[in-house]
């Protein structure tokens, strides 16, 4: 479908309903290539010494707020450059291969984390100094989801991939936040929903494991809202902006 005007693109309705359309097409392309990079990542996470921090000590949760940092930066991003490949080749009218999705991702792996320090210590930053710590944490997903789209669907790396994701801003920050921002809620709630099952669950590894993978896929949501939103954004730019509907 192609959509007309500016207010189109900030149509939070129609992006919510068209990125549903896009999941459902294509959930099990998005659950093969989730899985395949999260349970191995959540396995070996639960295996590292930071995985039974408490939070009880006096430095527990700062240290929590950077190792969560870096877990986006180096895990995260795989599973959204991931998703947004097979976005953007489902709204191209393509075959998702998700093979070639998988072997994609991977190749564009070293390119986002080619700014590692600078989006560990930038997340760590938001998270630890606003004064609404969820305020932060949307801050963070508006500027580094748009980066890692950047990364995987425009093959830029370091800063020409942030400076692309920041422009995105250009001209109409409130606009492109407040979407983000409402994208990252899914994200939030998604996860507040899973917080009360898993303390029903036996805190054991392979439980944790599993409840992360459940968690990625329902990401996949916001994810492919995102990509929806970035796509349109680049068209809009271009002066002509094409999505699905």
């Amino acid at each position: 479908m192609t959509t007309g005007n500016t207010g189109e693109v900030f149509d939070l309705n129609r992006i919510i309903a068209a990125g549903w359309k896009l999941y459902r097409r294509n959930f099990l392309s998005i659950a093969a290539v989730v899985l395949l990079i999260s349970v191995p990542v959540n396995v070996i996470l639960s295996a590292l010494p930071f995985a039974g921090i408490s939070g009880s000590g006096p430095y527990d949760a700062w240290i929590f707020r950077l190792l969560s940092s870096a877990r986006i930066l180096v895990f995260n991003s795989l599973v959204a450059m991931a998703v947004a490949k097979i976005v953007e080749t489902s709204v191209d009218g393509a075959p998702v291969a998700w093979r070639a999705v998988f072997r994609h991702t991977f190749g564009r792996w070293g390119a986002a984390l080619s700014l590692g320090p600078l989006v560990v210590l930038t997340a760590f930053g938001l998270l630890v100094l606003m004064l609404v710590p969820r305020l932060g944490e949307a801050l963070f997903y508006a500027l580094f989801m748009f980066y890692f789209l950047a990364v995987s669907l425009r093959s830029r790396s370091g800063m020409a991939a942030f400076d692309y994701a920041r422009g995105m801003f250009e001209g109409r920050f409130g606009q492109v936040f407040w979407c983000q921002f409402v994208f990252f809620l899914f994200s939030a709630a998604f996860t507040a929903a899973m917080l009360p099952l898993m303390l029903v669950f036996p805190r054991v590894p392979a439980v944790a494991v599993g409840f992360n993978a459940i968690l990625d896929l329902f990401l996949a949501y916001p994810f492919t809202m995102s990509t929806l939103f970035f796509l349109d954004l680049e068209a809009l730019r271009k002066g002509e902006c094409n999505t699905v509907g």
